[in-house]
C-alpha cells in the first residue's frame, strides 16, 4: 500500500458491502445472530449471556486450502488439529503446521580399491547410499506443505 493512504477505507467498504475480513476479532453474538448460528462458538468464544462474543477466524498469514471432505487431496486430513489447535479435528477451519515430505534421496560413493604411480586407480568399488530424512525439528509429513487452514469457499449471491 502506497504511503498516506488510508487502510481502513477499504475494510470499511467491503463491511458495508456485507463482507467481514477474517482477522480473529471477538464480535457480540446479539449484534450477529446470524454469524453467531453459523460459527458458534467453534474459534472461541468469552463473556456469558447477554455480553456473550464470539470469534471469527483468524486467516491473516495463512494460505487457505479447500477442505478435502473425503476426497483424498489432503493425506494427512486426520492428523489435522482443530481450529483451536488444542484437538486433533479433520473439520472445516482445521489447521496443519508446515511440514517437508519424508524423502531420501540415493546417491553412489565411489572408493578406490588401490593406488597406481601412473594413471587411474588400479581398481574401484561403488557403493551405494542414501540421504536420511530432515532432523528435528522440521516436521514431516506424507507432503511437503505450508501452514494451511481448510476452508469452504463462498460467494455472495446478494
Amino acid at each position: 500500500m502506497a504511503a498516506g493512504t488510508n487502510a481502513e477505507a477499504p475494510i470499511c467498504y467491503i463491511e458495508a458491502q456485507g463482507w467481514m475480513l477474517c482477522d480473529g476479532r471477538y464480535l457480540r453474538a446479539a449484534a450477529y445472530p446470524e454469524l453467531y448460528a453459523v460459527l458458534g462458538g467453534l474459534y472461541g468464544e468469552r463473556n456469558s449471556t447477554p455480553d456473550l462474543e464470539f470469534r471469527i477466524p483468524d486467516y491473516r498469514g495463512l494460505f487457505l486450502r479447500g477442505f478435502d471432505a473425503g476426497a483424498g487431496m489432503d493425506p494427512d486430513a486426520k492428523r489435522r488439529l482443530d481450529p483451536t489447535g488444542n484437538n486433533v479435528a479433520n473439520v472445516v477451519g482445521s489447521l496443519q503446521c508446515d511440514a517437508m515430505q519424508v524423502h531420501a534421496h540415493p546417491y553412489e560413493i565411489t572408493t578406490p580399491a588401490g593406488i597406481s604411480q601412473q594413471g587411474s586407480a588400479a581398481g574401484t568399488s561403488i557403493s551405494s547410499k542414501s540421504t536420511g530424512s530432515p532432523e528435528n525439528p522440521a516436521r514431516t509429513a506424507l507432503e511437503t506443505r505450508p501452514k494451511n487452514v481448510a476452508v469452504n469457499y463462498l460467494i455472495k449471491f446478494r
